[in-house]
């Protein structure tokens, strides 16, 4: 039986999904600023400093029915209809972006010679495009950077396949010579301009036609020659082809590029390409029926002289012969069919040249064949049916006309055909060419600008979730004792100050080198260890042994912080506390109290310092600090002396609280070495989604292998905004924990450490 609230698991489950999601910007949302900030800026840098983009574009027509209308003009509705080859706005657009047409371009511009002058990088491109004239090369007297108008023509730069794609520097020497180095060349090469030149390398020769160079001595160019088929590739990718309006057969082709002139050039060099070659198509076709019709001629010469010679015999014989208005329709008629069947068949010849018999087209004429044949075959009966003198007459008279009929229409076509040869009838035409624009794109970079942030705040938003994937620690008390099993003792939330409170190097104001406890007794983090200090309390009453060690997994999760202003708040309740720097190798609260130099616990365990010596008193307060003292050698064995066991005895006996901060427990052993002497007083402290369960997990590990469990732990550094979306409420406000076993459970604030 299912519970009544079982139909909206999967709602909840997904406002959960949607909550967590929420949290996880509310979490990284100063990475993600930084993030999203440093993106937007350097992009739109990018996109100020690049070069304006320009836009040209032609306009051509594909008339389908003009070049069928001019053939049948000139050759009859027969002939045009097999000299026509329909095209179609569909399949114009593909001819326009074939290798057929933009090769040719590609060979006649040279496109892919890259000789581009050597510009100073981010900032070089954008002065140069405000310069006008040449400028003096070089930046600071290096590198040959141009700043200016400067071009160079190269004619030919012909290199090893192996070599296509390296960059080549280019430096002009003098009016006349230049010098070349790159890949493949063991030694710079000098060259002339307007001199085919050619350097051998291992891979094969190189050669270069430098035509002109339009730039100072000293100029640097970068020559690249690319491979022509990716040349062609990239030129189809950027040729834009549509067609305007719907069904209306006009087509407008555009190309975008940073250099107007050249991007004009191209698509009128295209344009030129392509009515040429749709004219060469129309006249290859011509010139094939052509050279068949001229074939046809000598037999339809024989035919009708054959035709006419039996025609005479007939006359001579029969004399004049008066014919019926039936024996003259019936000859017409007849004529008139084999006359069709005449001109299929040179139809059906002329097309078996260009298909095969199982083709359409060619099918189609042998059934038209086939239908006049018939109607042939009747005519015949009709003639065979006529009186024997008519019958000879018409018979002839019938071969003579259809002779004649054929070689007439034959030579009509030869000679029309050869105007069409002549005169390149095509069925495209240009109807606007590409002009040299004068402006840039509008709305080009303000675009540009709003993908960039687009794009930064996607990037923000995924460095975001990836962080949170990988790397996030614990964020909740819960986590930690659903998955470890260790009680949490307080929550300490990030406070409004960090840390000591000592300042960076870009800051004015002096070190304070004070607690935070002393500095900002109302921090909302020192509430939280507030209620650390009543749990703490307890724990201390519990044990019978004054001694508290703090320590954690790794280092910066704010160990020293919670260790440094706990003992400032048990010494605000006028006990006696002395914080003790455990730390022998990092001495974090030795910097941090500016006693990094000073004598300390590990001189105190060597024998080099008197312990009241080393006691250094905290303001005029109850607290007592113990530097770490020289770094010795190895610090853990240091710390397996006989003399540790005397000093924590020793400071047992003369202070309420020793509070130790020790070193991070699983990169070094110090930490395990030190906790028999704080036992049932050790904390391990977990950095907010910074630290993970398992190491929780190992830590108290480590440490049951010395015979010490782990009293709690303190999660630091908790985000007031963590959780408020799952979770309903933020750190920032009071709200209470239950007791486990004797542990005092503490109430918190917010803050940051």
């Amino acid at each position: 039986m299912k519970l009544p609230y079982a139909p909206h698991e999967p709602a909840a489950e997904k406002e959960f999904n949607l909550a967590a999601m929420l949290d996880v910007f509310m979490l990284y949302r100063r990475m993600m600023v930084w993030i999203f900030g440093t993106v937007s800026v350097l992009g739109i840098v990018a996109v100020l400093l690049s070069d304006p983009q320009y836009q040209v574009n032609i306009i051509t027509q594909v008339d389908e029915g003009s070049a069928a209308t001019t053939a049948s003009s000139l050759l009859g509705q027969d002939l045009s209809s097999m000299l026509d080859v329909k095209s179609s706005a569909d399949t114009e657009m593909q001819v326009l972006q074939s290798r057929l047409v933009v090769a040719s371009s590609v060979d006649d511009l040279r496109l892919y010679i890259e000789a581009e002058p050597a510009r100073f990088p981010l900032i070089g491109r954008a002065i140069a495009r405000s310069n006008k004239g040449l400028s003096q090369p070089g930046f600071l007297g290096m590198g040959g950077y141009t700043w200016g108008e400067e071009r160079a023509s190269v004619q030919r730069f012909d290199v090893p396949v192996g070599l296509e794609g390296e960059q080549y520097r280019l430096t002009v020497l003098d009016a006349e010579t230049y010098r070349l180095s790159g890949a493949g060349l063991e030694r710079d090469v000098v060259g002339r301009i307007g001199k085919t030149e050619t350097y051998m390398t291992d891979d094969g020769s190189i050669v270069l036609q430098v035509s002109s160079i339009r730039a100072a001595v000293g100029a640097r160019f970068r020559l690249t020659r690319q491979s022509r088929l990716e040349t062609i590739d990239k030129l189809q990718r950027d040729l834009s082809i549509s067609e305007l309006g719907k069904d209306s057969n006009v087509l407008q082709v555009k190309l975008r590029g940073s250099d107007p002139v050249l991007i004009t050039s191209i698509l009128n060099d295209i344009a030129h390409h392509y009515v040429g070659q749709n004219e060469e198509r129309k006249a290859e076709q011509a010139a094939r029926s052509l050279m068949f019709l001229r074939s046809q001629v000598p037999d339809l010469r024989q035919k009708l002289d054959m035709a006419e010679s039996a025609y005479a015999v007939v006359r001579s014989r029969l004399g004049s012969v008066d014919l019926d208005g039936e024996a003259r329709e019936v000859l017409q008629q007849s004529a008139d069919n084999e006359t069709q069947i005449g001109t299929l068949t040179q139809k059906r010849a002329e097309a078996l040249t260009l298909f095969e018999p199982t083709n359409p087209t060619v099918v189609a004429l042998d059934h038209q064949i086939k239908v006049l044949q018939f109607q042939s075959a009747a005519f015949s009966q009709r003639i065979d049916h006529l009186p024997e003198t008519q019958r000879q007459v018409v018979t002839t008279q019938r071969d003579v006309k259809i002779s004649n009929d054929l070689y007439v229409g034959l030579l009509n076509n030869i000679e029309q055909l050869q105007i069409l040869e002549v005169g390149r009838i095509g069925n495209v035409r240009v109807l606007d060419q590409a002009l040299l624009p004068d402006q840039p794109i509008r709305l080009w970079r303000p675009v540009l600008c709003l993908v960039v942030v687009v794009l930064a705040m996607f990037a923000a938003v995924g460095v975001a979730f990836i962080r949170d994937l990988l790397f996030r620690g614990i964020s909740d008390s819960h986590e930690i004792e659903e998955q470890t099993d260790l009680p949490v003792f307080s929550v300490v939330p990030m406070g409004r100050q960090r840390g000591f409170r000592w300042s960076g190097l870009l800051r004015r104001k002096a070190p304070s080198r004070r607690p935070l406890a002393f500095v900002d007794p109302a921090d909302p983090a020192i509430e939280g260890l507030r209620s650390l200090r009543t749990a703490l309390q307890f724990s201390l009453s519990d044990s019978g042994n004054n001694v508290v060690m703090f320590t954690g997994p790794s280092p910066n999760i704010g160990k020293s912080f919670i260790a440094s202003n706990v003992a400032a708040v048990l010494a605000r309740t006028g006990k006696r506390v002395l914080l003790i720097d455990g730390d022998l190798r990092r001495c974090g609260l030795s910097r941090a109290f500016g006693y990094n130099s000073a004598m300390g616990m590990s001189d105190v365990i060597a024998g080099g310092s008197e312990l009241e010596a080393s006691i250094r008193k905290i303001e005029r307060s109850t607290l007592d600090f113990l530097p770490s003292g020289s770094m010795p050698p190895n610090a853990a064995d240091h710390l397996n002396s006989p003399g540790v066991a005397d000093l924590f005895k020793t400071l047992s006996a003369c202070y309420d609280v020793v509070i130790v901060d020790s070193a991070p427990l699983l990169p070094v052993p110090d930490a395990a070495i030190l906790a028999p002497y704080a036992t049932g007083n050790v904390f391990l402290v977990a950095r907010a989604s910074v630290t993970k369960p398992a190491e929780l997990e190992e830590c108290a590990r480590r440490l049951r292998q010395v015979g010490v469990e782990v009293k709690g732990v303190v999660l630091n550094g908790i985000d007031r905004h963590a959780g408020r979306f799952r979770y309903g409420s933020s750190y920032g406000s009071y709200r209470y924990a239950r007791l486990r076993g004797e542990d005092a459970r503490s109430a918190l604030g917010e803050g940051v450490q």
